[in-house]
């Protein structure tokens, strides 16, 4: 019984340095390919990469620019290192002009760029009090306000009022509690524009820090009408046939407003102190 241990022993003896050369051939073998890798990449980022360079620049674009001024924005130019190219501080450079929504930037290996940016769409404005008088404002559905002044394209966009500001300047964004409405208001436009013109004016009537209520002024019918926060499309039409069978009936001249919070319609007459 001795004898057999001892031989199970002597053979595991005779096999271990074989099996200990074949791993520390393997290891060199490792260390022989990882070292091409790193000397490629060596090679690649001093000899090749360098002479990567952006000769094909794509922009596809509305903003109110040319090429030229949104690559000046953006500091890039064709010539420039492919490599060193970084997309999302180019990206952030042309962001930081408050007329652009959105805007993405690509690199295609091995020598193109691609800038996509789309510019912000006027939803409504406001006039602001100054010094040096009123002051038109004009913003999209996020409440970005991105032209100021003389810049200010009013066209018939309709007026949101009742808002302070305590500052006026390009890039200033209306208080996010009346986004979500502006949001609705955008939708109204896309779905059906018609309905979104039948109003003037939409003042805002803060009730507090965390609350308010609306009052459409309409196109055609001198009559305010008082709703909530939330606006749509079946709502505006509910409210114009209100107002239309008011008017037929000769009875909007002894009405303060009406009261639509409910979603019913409650007339409110011009002698009860109703809301103003």
């Amino acid at each position: 019984m001795a004898d057999v241990l001892a031989g199970r022993n002597y053979v595991a003896r005779e096999h271990r340095p074989g099996r200990e050369r074949v791993v520390q051939r393997f290891l060199v073998l490792a260390i022989a390919l990882l070292s091409l890798v790193l000397l490629g990449q060596l090679a690649y980022r001093l000899a090749i990469a360098p002479r990567l360079t952006i000769d094909t620049i794509v922009v596809d674009s509305n903003l109110p620019f040319t090429d030229e001024q949104l690559l000046a924005l953006a500091g890039v130019h064709e010539g420039v290192g492919f490599f060193s190219v970084q997309p999302e501080r180019v990206a952030a450079r042309i962001r930081q002009q408050p007329i652009v929504r959105d805007v993405r930037v690509e690199t295609v290996f091995p020598n193109r760029l691609t800038i996509t940016a789309t510019a912000r769409v006027p939803l409504a404005a406001a006039l602001a009090r100054t010094d040096g008088g009123t002051v038109p404002l004009v913003f999209d559905e996020d409440g970005v306000v991105f032209q100021v002044g003389a810049d200010a394209q009013l066209g018939d966009l309709p007026v949101l009022s009742g808002l302070r500001f305590a500052a006026v300047d390009v890039g200033l964004q209306l208080p996010t509690l009346v986004v979500d409405f502006l949001r609705q208001l955008r939708r109204i436009r896309v779905e059906d524009p018609a309905l979104y013109r039948l109003f003037s004016e939409y003042r805002i009537v803060q009730k507090n820090e965390y609350a308010y209520e609306v009052v459409l002024y309409p196109m055609h019918y001198r009559l305010p009408v008082r709703i909530g926060t939330s606006i749509d499309a079946d709502m505006i039409q509910y409210v114009m046939m209100m107002l239309d069978v008011l008017q037929r009936e000769d009875r909007l001249s002894s009405l303060a407003e009406l009261d639509f919070r409910s979603g019913e319609g409650v007339l409110r007459p011009r002698d009860d102190g109703g809301h103003r």
